[in-house]
C-alpha cells in the first residue's frame, strides 16, 4: 500500500493553559452530503490529538485519534453517500482509536478540528472531495458567467452542521427557510422574466462567505437571505427585512441578531485555519451609497408585500451588520420571516400554507422592485395564467399570489374549491 504525501498530525490545545486531557470519548456521528463534498463530523467529550492520511489499493482514509474511546454506533450504510462505501473502527495498537473510511472513488480530505459552539462540544471534521473537482467554500461548480438574464440569488440560512434557532416543539430554522426559500425559487422561475438560484438545495452547511461567493460567480443581480431567528423574549414575532449597515445595527434586536448569525460558521463547521476566498476590499464609497440605496429600495418593497401578508416585527426596514450582506456588491436583504422561539410563530412556521404566503410575499416585493429596475426585463403584457399542479390548492394558489380565495374564485367564475391538474386559471393584480 502506498501512503498519500500528504498527512496531516494536530494536537489542538484552543489556546488553553496546559495540555490536552488524559482521554476523549467519541460520543456522536453525522454525516453531511453537499453538492461538492461528504462531511463526516465526530463528537468529542475533550481535546484530542489525531493523525489523518491516505491509503491506497484499495482507497481509504484513515483517522487515528488518541487515548479515544468509541462511545457510538456505527451510521446506516445507507446514509454513506456517493464517496463513502463504509465506516470502519479498529485499535492498532494500545491508546490508539482508528477510523477507516472505504471510498468509492479516489478523494482528497481536509480535517480540521473544532472548539464548542452551541449545540455542539468538541469536534473533529473530515471533509471529503472528488479527486477531478476543486474543493470550494461554495457548493457548486460555479461558472464565471451566467444567461443574459435577471438573477436572484436566493440564501436558506444555516444547514447540516448548524441548525439555526430551535422552537419549543422542536421546529428548526434550517429546515424552515429551505422550505421557504425552495419555494420562492419555483415562483421566481415561473416569472419568465428573472431566474433564481438557491445557495444550498439541501442539508449542508454552506460558508456565510461561501454563499456571498456563489452569489459573486454567477454574478446575479439581487441578493435574498432567508431566515426565521430566535429572540431573548418569546413573545417577540412577526417578519423583519433587514440591509447592510454601514454603521450601527438600527436597534438592538438588529444587533443581537447580526451577531448570532454571523457566529453561525462556528456552529456549521469552518476551518479558521483556511483563508476564506471571497473576502473582498473595501468598496468605494460611492459604489457602497448605491448598493445600499437599491438594497433599502429592494427590502421595502419586500416589507410592504409582509405587512399584507401578516404581522411584521418592524414598520420600517432595519439596518445591521450580517456577513452575508457584506462583499457583495448588489443590492442584499436578509429576511427574517418570523420567530421560531414564538410559540404561535413556530406553529405558523410549519404548515405549507404560511410558507406559501411568506415566499409569495417575497416575491411579490421582488416583482415589484424588478418593475423599477432597468435592467430587469419588462413583465408581458395580459393577464397571468396559472397551470394547476399535483399538491395545488385553492388556497395555496391564493396565498402564493396574495389573493383572497374568493377573488381567484371570481375571476376563474368557480362555484367550487376542487381543482383540477392541468387546469388554466386567471390569475388577476394582487
Amino acid at each position: 500500500m502506498r501512503r498519500a504525501a500528504a498527512v496531516t498530525l494536530i494536537a489542538f490545545s484552543l489556546c488553553l493553559a496546559g495540555t490536552a486531557n488524559a482521554g476523549s470519548d467519541i460520543l456522536g456521528m453525522r454525516l453531511w452530503h453537499a453538492p461538492d463534498k461528504t462531511r463526516l463530523v465526530l463528537d468529542l467529550s475533550a481535546v484530542v490529538g489525531y493523525r489523518a492520511f491516505e491509503l491506497q489499493d484499495p482507497d481509504r482514509v484513515v483517522i487515528d485519534l488518541e487515548d479515544a474511546t468509541l462511545r457510538v454506533a456505527i451510521p446506516d450504510s445507507e446514509k454513506n453517500g456517493p464517496l463513502l462505501q463504509s465506516i470502519r473502527f479498529g485499535q492498532p495498537r494500545a491508546g490508539i482509536q482508528r477510523v477507516v473510511l472505504d471510498l468509492v472513488v479516489p478523494v482528497r480530505f481536509h480535517s480540521f478540528v473544532l472548539p464548542p459552539s452551541e449545540p455542539y462540544g468538541h469536534r473533529l471534521v473530515i471533509d471529503l472531495f472528488r479527486r477531478n473537482r476543486q474543493a470550494s467554500q461554495t457548493t457548486m461548480a460555479a461558472p464565471a458567467t451566467r444567461e443574459a438574464d435577471y438573477l436572484v440569488v436566493v440564501d436558506p440560512g444555516h444547514g447540516g452542521e448548524d441548525p439555526g434557532a430551535v422552537g419549543g416543539k422542536g421546529t428548526r430554522e434550517k429546515k424552515v427557510v429551505l422550505s421557504i426559500a425552495q419555494r420562492l425559487v419555483k415562483l421566481i422561475n415561473s416569472d419568465g422574466r428573472m431566474r433564481a438560484e438557491l445557495t444550498r438545495k439541501g442539508d449542508y452547511y454552506v460558508s456565510l462567505r461561501g454563499r456571498i461567493g456563489i452569489a459573486m460567480k454567477r454574478k446575479a443581480d439581487l441578493f435574498v437571505s432567508v431566515h426565521a431567528d430566535a429572540a431573548r423574549r418569546r413573545n417577540a414575532r412577526g417578519a423583519s427585512v433587514f440591509v447592510l449597515s454601514k454603521k450601527g445595527a438600527s436597534s438592538e434586536m438588529g444587533k443581537w441578531l447580526a451577531q448570532r448569525e454571523n457566529a453561525a460558521d462556528l456552529t456549521g463547521g469552518i476551518d479558521i485555519g483556511e483563508q476564506e476566498p471571497f473576502v473582498q476590499k473595501a468598496m468605494l464609497d460611492m459604489g457602497l451609497d448605491w448598493k445600499v440605496k437599491e438594497s433599502m429600495e429592494l427590502a421595502s418593497r419586500i416589507l410592504d408585500e409582509l405587512k399584507r401578508a401578516g404581522s411584521v416585527h418592524s414598520e420600517r426596514v432595519e439596518r445591521a451588520g450580517f456577513v452575508v450582506l457584506k462583499s457583495i456588491d448588489i443590492p442584499a436583504v436578509l429576511v427574517e420571516t418570523g420567530f421560531i422561539t414564538n410559540r404561535g410563530e413556530e406553529k405558523l412556521l410549519r404548515t405549507t400554507l404560511h410558507q406559501e404566503r411568506v415566499a409569495g410575499a417575497v416575491y411579490r416585493g421582488l416583482q415589484h422592485y424588478c418593475n423599477g429596475d432597468p435592467r430587469c426585463p419588462r413583465p408581458a403584457s395580459g393577464q397571468r395564467t396559472y397551470v394547476v399542479r399535483k399538491g395545488d390548492s385553492l388556497s395555496l394558489i391564493a396565498a402564493r399570489y396574495g389573493l383572497t380565495i374568493g377573488r381567484l374564485q371570481r375571476a376563474n367564475s368557480l362555484n367550487s374549491t376542487v381543482l383540477q391538474v392541468g387546469q388554466r386559471l386567471q390569475i388577476p393584480d394582487a
